[in-house]
């Protein structure tokens, strides 16, 4: 479900609810449908609100809102997966923001990647969103207050 561009979710019930400035933002930055919606499910049942960036782009980032971290998929097909976080630590708007890369190979290349782009961690793209949700809780407690709003 959305309201105002966010995914909003409350109990089993999955019924609406105006997004809250207590609840961290997430920017899910993952191409993969089936992913983005487990991803998204499970993070909003974990604490969080979730808006997405399907096609990747900063814009859609920046008009959802000050993110608090954003989960990139940098294993995409067909396509450069780190060219979105470049862009997203390009732009002003979010360069601050903490930027979670999800790969479908964790080997040392990609964590030496990832640290090279300015990622703050990097996850399994297999891993279950309850994995995700405690690894970007634990970014967020290790980022200044001025960063991960």
């Amino acid at each position: 479900m959305t309201a105002g561009g966010r995914y909003v979710y409350q109990g089993m019930g999955a019924s609406l609810r105006r997004p809250s400035p207590d609840r961290p933002l997430v920017v899910l930055a993952v191409d993969d449908e089936e992913t983005r919606a487990s991803y998204a499910y499970g993070l909003i049942a974990t604490g969080f609100d979730v808006t997405t960036a399907g096609d990747t782009t900063v814009w859609r980032a920046r008009a959802a809102g000050r993110p608090s971290i954003i989960v990139a998929d940098v294993s995409e097909e067909g396509r450069d997966g780190w060219t979105p976080v470049q862009q997203f630590k390009r732009d002003p708007g979010t360069r601050d923001v903490p930027i979670v890369a999800v790969a479908a190979e964790v080997g040392a290349a990609t964590r030496d990647r990832a640290r090279r782009e300015g990622c703050a961690a990097v996850c399994l793209k297999t891993c279950p969103p309850d994995v995700l949700a405690s690894g970007l809780r634990a970014v967020l407690d290790h980022t200044t207050p001025s960063t991960s709003r």
